[in-house]
């Protein structure tokens, strides 16, 4: 475009001025002819004025190019971040990161993204063939003109006008398939992502509870490969259109004016790249900390809105639009130093390459003319004309295609960006997914536990059988706090045990360690097969889908025979919910079920849950707390009637006559297993004294008793 709109305003001049070429004044070669020019432009005073602010210009990039360079090595030490990224940037580079995401993107030669690729290719090659036929009808169309050969004109319109509608079709198939590509791309990513995230060995679980690396998931997991995705199929487009078009449009353009003078115009942009290149800002470090900061902004909305309530009894609100606006904040004012550094980048650009390319190209022109060079001796007008026409068409599509693979660096450097994200994200998903033994997250709480001296056994052993049975198992939190010594205790079937304890004691931990959320450290556990251990928390879990949905959860089903659809009313009924089915509009009525059901109405659908799934051990953690006195005795009556073995974290001393014994964590280290009386008093049966307050002291020096 801004070749072609200098030509055109020209076109009418040009005959004129080309008819009277004054030669003798030129000289007799290239060289000669530019010493010319040199003198008419210093001899203008506006010539006088454009060197000047040439000068000026050149001196005040160089100084900012060099201070930049001179504090790029201080750029990535302000923050471990930063640091770690540069380093991962260095070792691996672009082009390894790029291999090992299309190992996963690309999955095969007979994959979505292959084949859109391949027609991507296509599209590209055939429009620059058609932008090479349409330069030269458009040369010609400018000889008629100017031969005045009107009818001969209208001829070739049509011709134009046919080969146009191949050419719009491929510059809309273009879009297309470069649409098509990033998402097939993101496609694979994003399964590939959602298989190793939500596997059988919980590493959705352990990314937020165990990982010592705190990432924002949720957000890498969509904004960033969405945006790598078509960062990635833009760049292929902008640097394998531009390569295919130099090749073509070269080869005429070489024959039209000359080796020389096409090599002079390469010769401009290689330079002015290398220029830009030392100018440019670290957008890509910029790019990332934009993303970090979105996270946390995004990050910040979701735990208002998860803890609405309590902020509001607070009255947090102000507190809480303090931490948000600061965290905009952020990201606005590194916004506005990009947008600024992009405005200063995007003027040197637009000159540089832009109008500079236009005289570059205006200059190579000239000595086929006027010199008589490579055929184009006594000329006439319209020949003139349509040289001059097909020329500004080809060098217009050769200095797009130059200016994009020039200012490719900015696509790469936003690329570089996305694509580190990216690939710290499968790094975390790697490192953890594929089992728990030798895993970053499980050896790290591992090693954290070993480092405690009170530590009782050096391993710890988990083995299947049809009973739980505790021997010897130390309880330690991620970050390597004992928190239960040496517990020693086994429960048979139908045996219902209570725990009790202060907050913070152990007792969701042993949990925890049941259920296979934390790896064992130290002593031996039995117990069945996950499959056969059910657990219900305090704040039962509903999630999207249907009324039918929440009580059978994982499970789901589309339609119920009449057998099953029975059985979920007899449920219900057991829990006193009947009158839900009605009032909600039916089993499969889809709601909002966490805010549609109360506290009590959504414990009593876990309880729900639990006995439809019927598991051999069922983990109640104060899971009734919501629940009357009268309906909870029933649900636990219920729980015996079904044959469900229960452990159940209650305060609530109403509780013991539906247990059997009762394990009572002290909050120090120390546990107690009793067996309960009819009469509600307790036996000891098994217990350790221990203070994890001494552990500075000598093991000897603690006092441990076990009976």
């Amino acid at each position: 475009h801004y070749i072609q709109q200098s030509a055109l305003s020209s076109v009418t001049t040009m005959p004129s001025v080309l008819s009277k070429p004054e030669s003798p004044k030129l000289g007799r070669n290239i060289k000669e002819m530019f010493a010319h020019f040199a003198r008419v432009v210093l001899d203008y005073k506006p010539g006088r004025y454009l060197v000047t602010i040439w000068g000026v210009i050149a001196v005040i990039t160089m100084y900012f190019g060099i201070r930049k360079q001179f504090r790029k090595k201080n750029y990535y030490v302000r923050s471990e971040d930063k640091s770690l990224r540069k380093e991962k940037i260095k070792r691996e580079g672009l082009i390894s990161q790029l291999r090992r995401i299309a190992k996963y993107a690309m999955p095969s030669a007979f994959s979505k993204p292959v084949l859109h690729l391949g027609l991507y290719s296509f599209f590209l090659c055939a429009r620059i063939i058609l932008t090479i036929k349409i330069a030269g009808i458009t040369g010609t169309l400018g000889k008629t003109v100017g031969a005045k050969s009107f009818d001969e004109m209208f001829r070739l319109q049509v011709i134009f006008a046919l080969w146009c509608l191949p050419a719009a079709l491929t510059n809309s198939f273009l879009n297309y398939e470069k649409s098509k590509l990033s998402l097939s791309l993101r496609t694979n990513l994003v399964k590939h992502i959602h298989s190793e995230y939500l596997d059988d060995f919980l590493v959705y679980y352990r990314v937020g509870n165990l990982s010592q690396t705190k990432i924002d998931f949720g957000n890498r997991a969509t904004q960033d490969i969405k945006k790598f995705c078509n960062q990635a199929s833009e760049l292929y487009g902008n640097l394998l259109k531009p390569v295919l078009e130099i090749y073509f449009i070269s080869r005429t353009l070489t024959k039209m004016i000359g080796f020389k003078q096409l090599f002079a115009f390469f010769a401009y942009f290689f330079v002015a790249g290398q220029f830009l290149r030392f100018m440019m800002p670290p957008f890509s470090r910029y790019t990332a900390e934009i993303q970090n900061k979105e996270g946390k902004l995004r990050a910040n909305h979701h735990r208002i809105a998860a803890c609405a309530e309590e902020i509001a009894f607070y009255g947090g609100h102000y507190r809480e639009k303090e931490l948000t606006n600061d965290s905009y904040n952020d990201i606005r004012k590194t916004c506005n130093k990009v947008f600024f550094l992009r405005l200063l980048m995007n003027m040197l650009d637009s000159y540089i390459v832009k109008y500079g390319a236009s005289m570059v190209a205006y200059s190579s022109m000239l000595p086929a003319i006027y010199l008589g060079l490579y055929g184009k001796k006594n000329l006439t007008s319209p020949q003139i004309i349509e040289y001059y026409l097909t020329a500004t068409q080809l060098f217009v599509g050769l200095g797009g295609a130059a200016k994009n693979i020039i200012l490719s660096y900015k696509r790469i450097q936003d690329l570089s960006g996305f694509s580190v994200r990216v690939t710290e994200l499968l790094d975390m998903v790697e490192d953890m997914s594929g089992g728990f033994e030798g895993k970053v997250d499980i050896e790290l709480m591992k090693k954290k536990a070993n480092e405690n001296k009170d530590k009782t056994c050096k391993e710890g052993i988990i083995k299947e059988g049809e009973t739980i049975l505790f021997e010897h198992v130390d309880l330690f939190s991620p970050t390597g706090v004992l928190l239960v010594k040496d517990l020693n205790f086994a429960v048979e079937e139908n045996v219902n045990v209570l725990i009790a304890g202060p907050n913070g004691s152990g007792k969701s931990s042993l949990f925890r360690l049941l259920g296979g959320l934390w790896p064992i450290t130290s002593g031996t556990l039995t117990k069945p097969k996950n499959s056969q251990l059910f657990y219900i928390p305090q704040k039962p879990y509903l999630g999207v889908g249907t009324l039918c949905d929440q009580i059978t959860y994982p499970l789901s089903y589309n339609a119920l025979t009449e057998e099953q659809e029975e059985k979920l009313y007899e449920l219900m009924d057991l829990v006193n919910l009947s009158y839900i089915i009605d009032r909600e509009g039916g089993l499969f009525a889809v709601k909002d079920w966490m805010d549609v059901l109360s506290g009590g109405e959504k414990q009593r659908v876990a309880m729900a849950r639990l006995f439809y799934h019927k598991p051999k051990y069922g983990i109640l953690d104060e899971c009734t707390s919501a629940v009357s006195i009268d309906v909870e005795s029933k649900l636990y009556e219920t729980c015996k009637q079904l044959g469900i073995t229960i452990f159940t974290v209650s305060h609530r001393q109403v509780l013991r006559h539906h247990h059997d014994f009762e394990l009572r964590f002290d909050g120090e280290g120390g546990w107690k297993f009793s067996k309960i009386q009819e009469d509600g008093s307790v036996e000891t049966i098994n217990e350790n004294i221990y203070s994890n307050k001494g552990s500075d002291q000598d093991n000897n020096e603690n006092e441990i008793t076990i009976e």
